[in-house]
């Protein structure tokens, strides 16, 4: 008994020795599982702070690399302030000066008489005068011609001419003509003027119009060799039509000034740009020019490289609304011209009503 009692001691001994032991390592095993994590901590630290120094010595090396090269500075060359020499081409047609519109005519779209085709006048040079000025930042405006292009009258060439007249035509032709002196009045103001002049079909002293003697019969004619002989202003030079087409070389660029009354107005779907090209084409096999102007339609019309057909200053009337023309405000027509690419570089309606 007494023997078992001591054996059972001497086991309880070993265990709890055991226990210990057990405890000692699990403690030791703690501890050495957290010094390597924090070995692997430090290590992988390590490892980056060496890839920041790469990163920091290559971004040094790249910094000496571009200390050694010299930068050559770029001066922005002033462009030269001369500008282009340009010609503004001032279009004057169809004023009908003496034709009476009233309202009921013309479903209320339009009136017009003297004393609205005078306020128009005026409208039509201030607007220009500012056009050609704002024009003027860009180029040199070293000329204006001043495209007089007919029917400044309406005439008697009608019945109904006659009654819608406020004028007769030596009248009318010599109102106008005050008018259009004023018109080159102003642009002289600005620079010396070219005035080019073709007769209409209105002012007339037939009842028919003819063809070889046409400009014979014509009041506008006779207005524009008038003021021409009569000129006196320096700057103000005179090419008067003596055919149909007026043709003027400007510095290079050829322009041809006719009324319009040649062609036929077309009613298909190009309306009159389909007759009008045709027209040119033909005329360009025997003398090439590299715009025409023309007015007669009543209407704004440009088509680039080919014409500008110019509008009227009277406005809608009766006969245009019964032949369906296409309503469009009164104006007229500013042309300007680059020498120095020989080349029209904007057309603009000049907007009187």
């Amino acid at each position: 008994m007494a023997k078992r009692k001591r054996n059972q001691r001497t086991k309880s001994t070993h265990n709890i020795c055991l226990a210990s032991q057990i405890k000692e390592a699990v403690a030791k095993d703690s501890v050495e599982s957290k010094l390597r994590a924090e070995l692997q901590s430090l290590k992988s630290k390590y490892k980056h702070a060496l890839e920041q120094i790469k990163v920091a010595e290559e971004a040094k090396k790249k910094a000496q690399d571009l200390a050694d090269i010299k930068i050559k500075k770029f001066t922005r060359k002033r462009k030269s302030k001369k500008k282009p020499s340009a010609t503004a081409i001032l279009v004057c047609s169809d004023w009908h000066s003496e034709e009476r519109i009233v309202p009921e005519d013309c479903r209320n779209m339009n009136e017009f008489n003297l004393e609205i085709a005078d306020q128009r006048i005026k409208t039509l040079v201030d607007k220009a005068s500012m056009l050609i000025e704002h024009e003027g930042h860009l180029a040199n405006i070293d000329r204006i011609v001043v495209a007089a292009l007919g029917d400044f009258i309406t005439g008697h060439i009608h019945d109904d001419c006659i009654e819608r007249t406020q004028l007769a035509p030596l009248a009318a032709a010599r109102w106008a003509g005050e008018r259009l002196n004023g018109v080159i009045d102003r642009m002289h103001e600005i620079a010396p003027v070219l005035v080019v002049t073709a007769t209409g079909n209105h002012g007339r002293t037939t009842r028919k119009p003819r063809v070889s003697t046409e400009n014979e019969h014509s009041y506008e004619q006779n207005l524009y060799l008038t003021m021409a002989s009569a000129e006196r202003r320096p700057g103000v030079t005179w090419k008067v039509g003596r055919g149909y087409h007026n043709i003027v070389d400007l510095d290079g660029f050829i322009l041809r000034a006719h009324h319009g009354h040649s062609l036929s107005g077309g009613g298909g779907i190009g309306g009159l740009s389909s007759p009008a090209n045709r027209a040119i084409s033909k005329w360009n096999v025997a003398q090439k020019a590299d715009l025409d102007i023309f007015g007669h339609f009543h209407q704004f019309l440009h088509i680039p490289y080919r014409f500008v057909c110019n509008g009227s200053l009277c406005g809608h009337n009766a006969f245009a609304d019964r032949i369906r023309a296409e309503f469009q405000p009164a104006s007229q027509s500013l042309v300007i011209l680059d020498h120095e690419h020989n080349r029209v570089t904007k057309v603009l309606p000049v907007f009187v009503q």
